[in-house]
């Protein structure tokens, strides 16, 4: 009989751990989704706020005006426009052969001329 007892209480300690296993592996998979679902919804809440503060820089008027003055070059009564040129590349010397001494001395003996 003490063999029966010993058995059952094994099979029941088994199924416990078993399920204890299992129910902690389920709570690490939930507390990783839900950390990564807390992660997306503070980067979906900062891209919200900043979509809505852009909102309001286009359509506050001051904005408006400035940026179509700007693609149609218009200018307030009171301004005066500034048109600087842009500067155009100077061509870059062209480099001169040099010779080293000897050889020049060696061209004026031969009669050789550059």
């Amino acid at each position: 009989m003490s063999f029966f007892k010993k058995l059952f209480f094994a099979i029941v300690f088994f199924i416990l751990l078993s399920s204890s296993i299992r129910n902690i592996l389920n709570y690490q998979n939930a507390l990783k989704f839900y950390k990564h679902y807390k992660n997306s919804f503070e980067k979906e809440k900062e891209k919200n706020q900043r979509l809505k503060t852009e909102i309001l820089k286009k359509t506050s008027l001051s904005e408006i005006e400035k940026t179509i003055r700007n693609h149609l070059n218009l200018l307030q009564p009171d301004e005066v426009a500034l048109i600087i040129a842009q500067p155009t590349p100077s061509p870059s010397p062209s480099p001169t052969p040099s010779l080293s001494n000897f050889q020049k001395w060696l061209n004026l003996y031969q009669g050789k001329t550059n």
